[in-house]
């Protein structure tokens, strides 16, 4: 709270000056907000306080004519009560939080659903890989099985001999939406060919849940050469099978 005296008051216009006490800068008032007796004259003691406006100018928010007057009229903060609470810029801050943070852990479970789908649906393919190609040995012919052993001889290779044979048979292929698929040859490591007449089968790999880096890559149709590569396409070998 402050001090001074009416050093201005233009009454035909509503508003005056104020001189503070202690202060060069005098301090603007408007009647509209003087509680003060009237009429209103120079030199009268006032009490007030202020505030500065968007032009860094002093202007009074509340004048009389004592102190006790601005200290009646300064009622306590209304406590709100809860229920308003719900309303209130920090509730609803507080609310927007929440919602955020929920939905970032909707999406962290979602991704972590998806990488175990991923991944267990990886290792069931690799499992049903094994069984497939156990199967398929237990249940082939005699003249096959003899078709499989003289191709043992080729790499000696358990794996890749069995995905000969099962290339030779026509399958059945443990990946097969995979296995029997075009191989573009993008690396070049291979002799050019028109788009088509490469195709690649997978030779699963022990201990392994997933594919792996081995492949066989025959050319024509039927096959007339055999390419093997055991580090996913960046080298190959030729196979010599009959």
């Amino acid at each position: 709270m402050q001090s001074g005296t009416i050093k201005h008051y233009h009454s035909d216009k509503g508003y005056g000056f104020i001189d503070v006490d202690n202060q060069s800068e005098d301090v603007f008032f408007h009647v509209s907000i003087a509680m003060l007796p009237q009429p209103i004259t120079v030199g009268q003691r006032v009490y007030f306080t202020s505030e500065r406006n968007a032009k860094n100018q002093l202007r009074a928010t509340k004048v009389t004519s004592t102190t006790l007057s601005i200290e009646d009229s300064i009622e306590p903060a209304p406590q709100q009560h809860p229920s308003n609470l719900i309303n209130s810029p920090h509730h609803s801050s507080s609310s927007h939080r929440a919602k955020r943070s929920l939905t970032s852990t909707l999406f962290g479970l979602i991704a972590l659903i998806t990488v175990a789908v991923y991944f267990f649906g990886d290792l069931s393919s690799g499992f049903l890989a094994d069984g497939i190609v156990d199967s398929a040995s237990q249940s082939e012919p005699i003249s096959e099985t003899r078709s499989a052993s003289a191709n043992n001889s080729v790499t000696g290779d358990p794996q890749i001999d069995q995905t000969l044979a099962l290339i030779q048979r026509g399958g059945p292929f443990p990946y097969p939406h995979k296995d029997g698929t075009t191989f573009y040859n993008r690396e070049g490591r291979l002799p050019a060919q028109s788009q088509g007449y490469y195709r690649e089968y997978t030779v699963p790999t022990p201990g392994l849940s997933h594919r792996g880096p081995r492949r066989i890559v025959t050319g024509g149709h039927p096959p007339t050469v055999y390419y093997l590569t055991l580090d996913h396409y960046d080298s190959f070998t030729t196979l010599e099978v009959n």
